[in-house]
């Protein structure tokens, strides 16, 4: 259903009245330590995923080529890290953490981010569950009351949808194409206090 949040219609299912849109996690202390140890020495930073995971859809990928340019204004004002699974390729002009840490790790490390940056997937869901405000993308593949959390900034760049397409979506990837990437520098500028 597109009616409302996905968690929202699990609660409304198991009868819980007005869930709270945010996720739950809560690390090991050896987990905790781990993410001290990467951050030891860190300043203020924010944190990227540009990846979809693409193998259930191809249509939620932002281009990464658009990423980049979005790194490349953002790091000029503050420190990005990207973080990720270790097959993924990793953007110019950012401390890489790719492949050397834990789903639950990575989330830490979000946790200790100004703002993570990401398309909608797992680690903006657990991006909530640290506190952490996403600025996510999302495509037409699927519907933003499903999927968007209230407490981030939300950039739906989809001119049609939901699609829900599994194979790969011209109208989705046009979207992509189309969309000028000074949107998502502009809001994270503005969020982050930087003119």
């Amino acid at each position: 259903r597109n009616d409302k949040h996905v968690i929202e219609q699990v609660c409304e299912f198991y009868k819980i009245p007005n869930p709270s849109l945010k996720c739950e996690l809560y690390l090991t202390d050896e987990e905790n330590a781990k993410v001290d140890n990467i951050l030891e020495g860190f300043g203020d930073f924010i944190a990227i995923e540009p990846h979809a995971k693409n193998s259930y859809t191809v249509n939620k990928e932002y281009s990464f080529e658009k990423w980049q340019n979005v790194v490349d204004a953002i790091s000029k004002h503050v420190q990005v890290v990207q973080v990720g699974n270790k097959k993924e390729r990793i953007l110019d002009n950012v401390v890489s953490l790719v492949g050397e840490t834990s789903f639950r790790e990575a989330a830490g490390i979000i946790g200790e981010a100004q703002l993570f940056m990401s398309t909608e997937g797992g680690l903006v869901h657990a991006a909530t569950a640290v506190d952490t405000k996403s600025l996510v993308i999302m495509t037409g593949f699927g519907d933003p009351k499903l999927w968007s959390y209230p407490q981030n900034i939300n950039i739906f760049i989809g001119k049609h949808g939901p699609c829900g397409l599994k194979i790969p979506c011209s109208d989705c990837l046009s979207d992509v194409r189309e969309h000028d990437e000074r949107e998502i520098i502009n809001a994270a500028l503005a969020y982050l206090g930087v003119q």
